[in-house]
């Protein structure tokens, strides 16, 4: 009976140290994996404010090129408006030149001015369009850098 009891002491006492060891080893992880967690975080911000200041390069970048695009508009309106810019088309005519006048590109053809404010809402068609294709790249150059950065590329463009 002394043997039975001293088996059962000590393997209550094996038991208890390997309960302790065992709690202890998974505080430790716990305490590991916190930490881990804790840099990958502070990694995280660390290129989420690269990203942001990238993101608001690219957005003043492309602000000063509309504006640059909006000044050479503007200055091809007002060359528009006051004749020191001129738009032509090529026209078909039935009526026949006068015999004086120089061959302007075949038999039929002639060309004509266009007016001025017809000539501003035409060329505004293609301002907007050029607009749009700037966003888009801008929009495009912004995803590749932040697409290169979040998986550490090393390019840039």
């Amino acid at each position: 009976m002394k043997y039975v009891i001293a088996i059962i002491i000590f393997t209550s006492f094996v038991g208890g140290v390997y309960e302790l060891g065992h709690h202890q080893g998974y505080a430790q992880s716990q305490t590991e994996v916190a930490a881990q967690i804790e840099e990958a975080n502070n990694e995280a911000r660390i290129t989420e404010r690269k990203l942001d200041q990238r993101i608001a390069d690219l957005s003043t970048q492309l602000e000063k090129v509309q504006d640059d695009a909006k000044k050479q508009i503007a200055k091809r309106d007002a060359d528009i408006a006051t004749g020191k810019l001129q738009l032509f088309v090529k026209t078909k005519s039935s009526v026949c030149p006068p015999s004086n006048a120089p061959a302007t590109g075949g038999p039929d053809t002639a060309t004509a001015q266009l007016d001025p404010a017809f000539a501003q809402s035409l060329v505004a068609v293609t301002d907007d369009g050029d607009l749009a294709i700037r966003k888009l790249n801008a929009c495009i150059a912004t995803y590749n850098q932040v697409k290169e950065m979040i998986n550490g590329s090393t390019t840039t463009r």
